[in-house]
């Protein structure tokens, strides 16, 4: 089979497609990395780039947004998930036990018509507010999914965390709702 790239060298989402299992060029992309230093450690840069991703999702170290088919997965291979719905507008009492492995909130909200969500969250130990750009949500189950970072969380004192969701658009920003989560340490 013939590459079908006409480069000297493998386009990078060539490399992300063959790491993930996709496409069908996986045997020139085989011989193609066997004969191309580059190329082999381009591909050696991206698997253990996500590897360490891997690991500091999976050792609570980084906050994200992630979606219902995620948690839906991790539920599927056994893993302890401890999740909080907040209504919209709404607040939870909220904390995080020795052996779970995952935390998850998830914010109901009017979603409906609305193409970007953009987030800044606050925590009542802190005068700033970080702001997360373009956050995975879902319109039609009206949600957005948070995964705070856990290792952090079960170092903290009792804290409120302030969420707001807004909705971007050419106009700027609107706020779509906002929730509270009152961590007990």
């Amino acid at each position: 089979m013939k590459p079908s790239w006409r480069s000297p060298h493998l386009p990078f989402d060539s490399l992300v497609a063959y790491w993930l299992g996709e496409g069908n060029d996986t045997e020139s992309i085989d011989q193609h990395l066997l004969a191309c230093d580059s190329c082999g450690t381009l591909f050696d840069e991206l698997v253990a780039l996500a590897q360490g991703v891997h690991r500091a999702f999976a050792d609570g170290l980084v906050n994200v947004f992630v979606s219902d088919a995620f948690v839906a997965r991790l539920v599927e291979r056994r893993m302890r998930v401890r999740e909080y719905r907040v209504p919209y507008n709404g607040h939870v009492n909220c904390s995080v036990a020795p052996d779970d492995e995952f935390l998850v909130g998830r914010m109901q909200a009017p979603l409906q018509g609305v193409s970007r969500v953009d987030v800044a969250i606050r925590l009542s130990l802190a005068d700033d507010e970080q702001w997360v750009d373009d956050v995975p949500f879902d319109a039609v189950r009206g949600e957005v999914l948070i995964a705070p970072k856990l290792v952090a969380m079960r170092q903290m004192p009792t804290h409120d965390m302030h969420i707001r969701l807004l909705a971007r658009d050419d106009d700027g920003h609107r706020e779509i709702g906002h929730y509270t989560f009152h961590h007990q340490a």
